[in-house]
């Protein structure tokens, strides 16, 4: 198997033997591997190799001091293709070398892989070599792989806005007079291996009928994405966002309460990379207060149990998609009582704690997992709740910030961020602040 795999180092002369011509070079992993070559055999071998590659089969009586850079490379690629292996592993291996060096060797590889038939693993932070070289491409930070695909499509379309960073930096040949607007932009703190782009993305957001779900779908169209499904358990009721976002939203019929149609939804939009879990109820109901516990259920079995579901079903399809994001809409009441609706307090705390263990769980697929917990909006869920309300629209963007961001908790509204923060100085007077709204 070793014979099949060889290595091509970053820096030539570091891993050629100064003491030993070039000819023992190339011929080196033919000997360790059994082969004898001696006297006229050994420099036609040797010949041949240099040939190969390029370069006049005189040189392999000189040592690698006696070389060009570029030509200590080709020694290098000959001495790698000696053995006819399978796979070459190039580390960096222009690196190190001019821009006219680096053409040649570039055009080198390309005709090596072609002629005989070689699988290369190509290891560069120049992505404009990349573009050139590579037919797949994963990008890495910290060892962890955030993106993988087609080199072609991940430079049309990167998920991650890491990605995107890096296609920025790739020097241009005609000076950019915005290239300082985009570094200092690109400068501002994000989630740098999970921070994801709108703009080419597939979206699925659950209950799109009405309220914040149907103003994502909206802000995820102005941001970009490139297909929305928008899910309701009666279809009719996003009828017009269909029609008129045509090609781009596509109406699906779920109703997260339901495993068959859960499943059925993960079955049908296999292309998901933001699932955004939006769908919930509000029954406004004290703990005690209330004559029954059916809207406890009820609330329960929707915010926490139907959320579950989809978080399920769509990991591996996120996995599958390069990891990808999910977006759980909670509330603040995630992390503090109103007795006023007390059992929906407690379906978005499980809600808050299931969203901290899918993140746990799905973090080594790369899938950024967020919660978002707003105060009042001015929707039909919390029609009976006192103003002041923010509006639906400013949740939608704040989702989608969070979502380019990297954000893990977003608290949008002064509202969710003033409690926020007062949960975190004083959480016993924010809770006592809180129970004089009791159920009526």
């Amino acid at each position: 198997m070793r014979a099949n795999m060889q290595m091509i180092f970053q820096e030539p002369q570091a891993s050629l033997n100064p003491r030993r011509r070039v000819r023992d070079a190339v011929l080196q992993p033919l000997r360790t591997n059994g082969h004898s070559f001696r006297g006229i055999n050994a420099t036609e071998k040797a010949s041949e190799l240099l040939d190969r590659v390029g370069l006049d089969p005189v040189l392999q009586r000189r040592f690698p001091h006696e070389l060009s850079g570029g030509q200590q490379q080709r020694v290098c690629i000959a001495r790698a293709i000696s053995l006819r292996p399978s796979l070459v592993v190039a580390d960096e291996i222009v690196s190190g070398l001019d821009v006219s060096n680096q053409a040649q060797i570039l055009l080198l590889l390309n005709e090596l892989r072609r002629d005989l038939g070689l699988a290369v693993v190509f290891i560069s932070h120049d992505l404009s070599v990349v573009r050139t070289v590579c037919d797949r491409a994963t990008v890495l930070l910290n060892g962890r792989q955030i993106e993988t695909g087609r080199t072609e499509e991940i430079f049309e379309n990167p998920r991650r806005r890491y990605t995107s960073t890096l296609i920025q930096s790739v020097p241009l040949p005609e000076v950019d007079q915005k290239w300082l607007n985009v570094t200092k932009n690109e400068t501002t703190e994000f989630n740098r291996e999970k921070a994801m782009n709108i703009s080419g993305c597939v979206a699925l957001v659950t209950g799109s009928n009405r309220g914040i779900g149907r103003c994502l779908v909206k802000a995820l169209v102005d941001q970009g994405a490139k297909k929305v499904y928008a899910s309701a358990r009666d279809p009719s009721a996003v009828e017009d966002l269909v029609s008129l976002h045509p090609g781009i939203v596509q109406s699906v019929v779920l109703d997260i309460a339901d495993a068959s149609s859960v499943t059925q939804a993960a079955l049908g939009c296999s292309d998901v990379e933001v699932l955004i879990n939006n769908a919930g109820v509000n029954r406004t109901r004290g703990l005690i207060a209330a004559s029954d516990l059916d809207s406890a259920r009820e609330e329960m079995e929707t915010n926490y149990f139907g959320t579950l579901s989809m978080c399920r079903a769509f990991a591996p399809v996120l996995k599958t998609n390069g990891g990808g994001c999910i977006v759980n809409l909670l509330s603040i009441l995630s992390r503090v009582a109103l007795p006023l609706m007390g059992s929906l307090c407690a379906s978005k705390a499980a809600a808050l704690r299931l969203t901290e263990g899918v993140r746990a769980e799905l973090s080594a697929q790369n899938t950024l997992v967020i919660a978002v917990m707003p105060g009042a909006v001015d929707t039909d869920m919390s029609k009976d709740f006192p103003p002041p309300k923010m509006p639906p629209e400013e949740v939608a963007r704040a989702v989608l910030e969070a979502i380019n961001a990297g954000t893990e908790e977003s608290y949008p509204g002064e509202m969710a961020s003033g409690l926020s923060q007062g949960l975190a100085t004083d959480p016993k007077g924010v809770e006592k602040e809180l129970a004089a709204y009791l159920p009526g």
